[in-house]
């Protein structure tokens, strides 16, 4: 990569970055002032313990909620939002692209690799904060993982494009089959069977699971023990302070093995918005 290419890279993730914090500081804000338990995940809580910051080529903001606060979360801000801050709840759109809400900054626009510019009236072209969402491990999680798999694939039929080369074997079979028959279901009665399977747990379980995680691993079926949340501390982003689990490093060994090691400089990049160039909405 040419130096100017790198120079370029930065610059954007640098306004990328100043955007996602502007985001997370204003949901804390809500949180903060209604009494909503929510912690720093994935990635973000990694750039927390890591690097006292965001990861300097993390592109978005991972945040999660167990479900009854999320689900209050998500009524607050509908009530409270004002500005460019708007809530993408997939529940509100006739097409598909997954089962997670965000928080996005709608007055930029990023030329997204992933053409997600074709969903949700090009509001996944926007910068912003993912939503997760814990719900109960019991019973049967098993079960219900095969189930949101089978349905999520259904929703795929609601899809502008099925990427059907990803797939090989049975998933290939099943990539084509299952999207085919969703196509016939409306896509708000998948969503709504979405929710169901996944807040179906009955506080059996010393676990949490990541509910809205997108069929895929790292994250997908793991196991978050609840004594991990029992106590919440601070992880810092910039200058300011945000909630983590007490557990948090048990939680990034889980996913990253030896999470304090940095990845190959190969793999430094952003993972979501490949495109160097942001459009800013002319005010008045």
């Amino acid at each position: 990569m040419t130096d100017s290419a790198k120079e370029k890279i930065t610059g954007y993730l640098e306004e990328i970055q100043e955007i996602n914090f502007r985001l997370l500081c204003e949901i804390d804000r809500i949180c903060t002032e209604r009494g909503i338990r929510y912690y720093l995940l994935a990635g973000t809580l990694l750039g927390a313990v890591r690097h006292k910051d965001f990861i300097p080529w993390d592109d978005d903001v991972d945040i999660v909620f167990v479900r009854r606060d999320y689900e209050r979360f998500l009524r607050i801000f509908r009530e409270e939002a004002t500005g460019p801050y708007q809530l993408v709840d997939y529940h509100d759109y006739p097409e598909f692209f997954d089962f997670i809400c965000r928080i996005v900054d709608s007055s930029v626009k990023i030329r997204n690799q992933k053409a997600d510019e074709d969903y949700y009236g090009g509001r996944y072209s926007h910068p912003g904060v993912d939503l997760f969402v814990f719900d109960d491990a019991a019973p049967f999680l098993g079960a219900r993982l095969f189930a949101l798999r089978v349905v999520y694939a259904m929703a795929m039929g609601h899809r502008q494009r099925v990427e059907y080369e990803k797939y090989s074997g049975l998933q290939k079979l099943g990539a084509y089959v299952l999207p085919a028959i969703g196509r016939f279901i409306p896509l708000r009665v998948l969503a709504r069977l979405y929710d169901a399977i996944s807040s179906a747990g009955n506080g059996g379980s010393d676990s949490w699971f990541i509910s809205n995680e997108q069929q895929r691993p790292p994250y997908w079926g793991k196991l978050y023990r609840k004594a991990w949340f029992a106590r919440r501390v601070r992880g810092q982003i910039r200058d300011r302070f945000f909630p983590c689990a007490k557990g948090a490093p048990s939680q990034l060994r889980m996913i990253y093995g030896d999470y304090m090691a940095l990845p190959p400089e190969d793999k430094r990049y952003p993972q979501h918005f490949a495109a160097m160039e942001l459009e800013r909405e002319k005010e008045g």
